[in-house]
């Protein structure tokens, strides 16, 4: 199956379900960021969280997570734009000390409205050394949203990524005791990630997990690794240079611009500003 979320809602309309397929993402992130499999597996827990956070809370607006914590592994970033499209980074990708996620961290989450949208910016000091109950305390606390996360990133012997996905499940604000009873009752069964680990794909683990609730179809959206760097964000970048460096570039030098989360390369000489100059400068 190709990567998606899956969207579920209880029959009351009071817990929602959402549940990521994303192995291919995951294996995408880890080719990029050229990460040890231990450390592909902290990104990928990262990204799909992220993307189920995003779809979940803000489906029309760009989300940016930044995790940073005492582990080997460094600051983690996910990016998850509207689709939900997801690209991220990890800044010790070869760490292997252990831990490779430190119990005490910091989580910083911005939501970036499009179309001249406010930028909404949350910080939240975390404990514990779990990226989904970093996520879960987010949106307890921050968003005061009763939240579960559920994340499994699968490695194997030879640091191949085989399987990949996460499950969500929200309280919506009408949510009764009871129908919240109903739905731990089912998960108090299995573990989803344990599942996923055993190799049971994700919406099948989701399905196993909750086959006693009257789950109602919400529908589905496809999920994808994507870097949104281009020449024209490097130019944009390589203009903001001062008015004295930027005569150098006009005058023949050449800047390298390398995009944080790619590595990509960009040459950006005179060419390449007057391709690009604003209607202004023409």
């Amino acid at each position: 199956m190709r990567d998606r979320i899956d969207r579920w809602m209880t029959g009351e309309g009071t817990v929602r379900i959402l549940t990521a397929t994303s192995t291919a993402m995951a294996q995408e992130a880890a080719r990029v960021a050229g990460s040890a499999p231990a450390v592909s597996e902290a990104l990928g827990d990262l990204l799909t969280g992220v993307a189920l956070l995003e779809l979940a809370q803000s489906p029309v607006e760009r989300v940016q997570c930044s995790f940073d914590h005492d582990g080997s592994a460094g600051q983690l970033v996910a990016d998850v734009w509207p689709g939900p499209e997801v690209r991220g980074r990890v800044k010790n990708p070869q760490a292997s000390a252990e831990p490779l996620i430190g119990t005490d961290g910091e989580l910083r989450i911005s939501r970036h409205g499009f179309r001249g949208g406010q930028v909404y910016q949350s910080r939240l000091p975390v404990s514990g050394g779990s990226i989904a109950g970093a996520l879960q305390q987010f949106c307890l606390e921050s968003e005061q949203t009763l939240t579960l996360f559920s994340l499994a990133t699968v490695t194997e012997a030879d640091g191949r990524i085989s399987r990949a996905g996460g499950m969500i499940v929200q309280a919506m604000p009408d949510c009764e005791p009871e129908h919240l009873a109903g739905v731990t009752a089912c998960l108090e069964q299995a573990d989803f990630a344990a599942l996923v680990r055993a190799g049971e794909a994700p919406a099948d683990a989701t399905m196993a997990l909750l086959d006693r609730m009257d789950l109602h179809v919400l529908g589905h959206d496809p999920l994808l690794y994507q870097c949104r760097c281009s020449l024209e964000r490097a130019v944009g970048a390589v203009r903001t240079l001062s008015p004295e460096e930027l005569e150098e570039v006009r005058g023949g030098r050449v800047e390298e611009v390398v995009c944080d989360f790619c590595s990509h390369q960009y040459l950006v000489g005179q060419p390449e500003l007057d391709a690009t100059a604003p209607a202004a400068e023409k």
